[in-house]
């Protein structure tokens, strides 16, 4: 049994770490409150997101000025189109402070391929609502820019690539998650059969 877990252990070791890595990263927004892309109840706005691999997208970050400690918003993820197209992962995520704002540990598992990071304000959320915060925005002006698509308060979306606002998406590689999953899963197996054996 002691070498069974000793050949274990040996080969956990040897497995590639699965760390989350700043994989997109726009950088932080030179512009501020005016002239930001209004965000609230009414107001969505989206970033486009390309993965070159099968991605675990680990969590979602946006620079937001305006809320209120513990306001909340969504961050969902969409699919491709000229526009977000169909809803794949969303999260409620709660804003602290004037800065990064996301959430973390989300696990969503993605193919390689393009999609849209869409910050939104729904239902029971309540960034914005405050009557002592000002208007909530996204300010724009960022060193990598996204292509962006918003909503203004009269319903129709366009396109403000021109004026990207700020996005971190942090991931984990598909293929060193699988193999930490894997390496995982032996390990069961053989502890189970160490104990079959005694």
């Amino acid at each position: 049994m002691n070498k069974t877990l000793a050949s274990i252990a040996l080969a956990l070791a040897l497995v590639p770490a699965a760390h989350a890595a700043a994989t997109i990263d726009t950088g932080t927004p030179t512009g501020g409150a005016v002239g930001g892309l209004a965000f609230d109840g009414s107001d969505w706005i989206a970033a486009k997101v390309t993965f070159d691999q099968a991605t675990v997208i680990g969590g979602v970050s946006g620079f937001v000025l305006g809320g209120t400690d513990g306001d909340t918003f969504d961050i969902s993820l969409y699919a491709d189109g000229a526009k977000p197209g169909w809803q794949l992962f969303t999260t409620t995520a709660t804003f602290g402070a004037d800065g990064w704002n996301g959430a973390s540990n989300l696990g969503w598992t993605v193919a390689a391929g393009t999609y849209w990071v869409e910050f939104e304000v729904n239902g029971d959320d309540t960034l914005g609502s405050s009557m002592f915060g000002g208007p909530v925005v996204m300010p724009t002006g960022v060193a990598s820019a996204l292509p962006t698509f918003t909503t203004p308060d009269w319903g129709f979306s366009y396109d403000t690539s021109a004026q990207s606002i700020g996005v971190q998406v942090s991931t984990v590689p598909w293929p060193a998650s699988a193999t930490t999953l894997l390496a995982g899963l032996a390990l069961l197996a053989g502890l189970a059969a160490a104990r079959r054996r005694a």
